[in-house]
């Protein structure tokens, strides 16, 4: 009996191009480790699954959800996130046998992993409309900032006013996001939430862990003297 095509993707036929990686992450170093990868994958010289010592395997099927738009992925996506790669390696997606397939490194800080399985799995489903690398990179990061940082929830993080922000509410700020600071605030930046002169300020601030645990202040009404006690109260970094 065929197998149901899931809701949100359209029926595509992955096999006219072959085995091929989709997209890229990282520089220089790190796409010539994702081709020696794949290439020995490709050749046998080694074996994604079952999974184990190789790498840990899951599928896809809930981001592809998450993300909710309508689009012809591959059937069946499953993330693969590698053991004893280089710390160069950041990613790729490709498709293997038919079938789609992202792989990162799993040595990697587990908000930047969350960040690039979403964008690798979104870069299979927009592959076929977007040939280009920089324009499919370009459309895939769309896709993921609204989905996973929405307009009301950046905001409320920040204020025109603010001019610092300490290290553990970094770490905070990308923890509730679950993707890495920075990223936060590009999407901050690209919504005309801060300035360009808080963003440059506030790439330099490193996230750090709190001592101890604190409850994360997401601001419903823009209190001012509630997010400055939120943003001071341990001092800056």
């Amino acid at each position: 009996m065929p197998r149901k095509q899931p809701k949100n993707q359209l029926p595509l036929d992955f096999s006219v191009r072959g085995n091929r990686i989709v997209l890229h992450l990282g520089q220089v170093e790190s796409q010539r480790s994702a081709d020696a990868l794949f290439d020995g994958l490709v050749d046998g010289d080694w074996m994604i699954e079952p999974a184990g010592e190789a790498a840990d395997i899951s599928y896809a099927q809930d981001i592809v959800h998450q993300i909710g738009h309508k689009l012809p992925y591959p059937e069946g996506i499953k993330i693969a996130q590698l053991h004893h790669v280089e710390d160069v390696f950041k990613g790729f997606s490709a498709i293997y046998r038919q079938k789609g397939w992202v792989f990162v490194n799993a040595k990697a800080d587990i908000n930047e992993r969350n960040y690039q399985i979403h964008l690798l799995t979104v870069s299979l489903g927009l592959s076929s409309s977007y040939p280009t690398t920089v324009s499919l990179a370009n459309r895939a990061e769309q896709l993921i900032f609204e989905a996973l940082l929405p307009y009301s929830e950046v905001e409320s993080f920040f204020r025109d006013d603010i001019s610092k922000i300490p290290g553990f509410l970094a770490s905070d700020i990308a923890n509730f996001f679950k993707v890495p600071f920075p990223m936060v605030l590009k999407r901050a930046l690209q919504l005309h939430i801060i300035s360009d002169e808080q963003y440059r300020s506030f790439m330099t601030v490193k996230p750090l862990s709190s001592s101890k645990p604190r409850e994360l202040f997401v601001s419903q009404d823009g209190n001012l003297d509630d997010l400055e006690a939120q943003l001071f109260a341990g001092g800056l970094d």
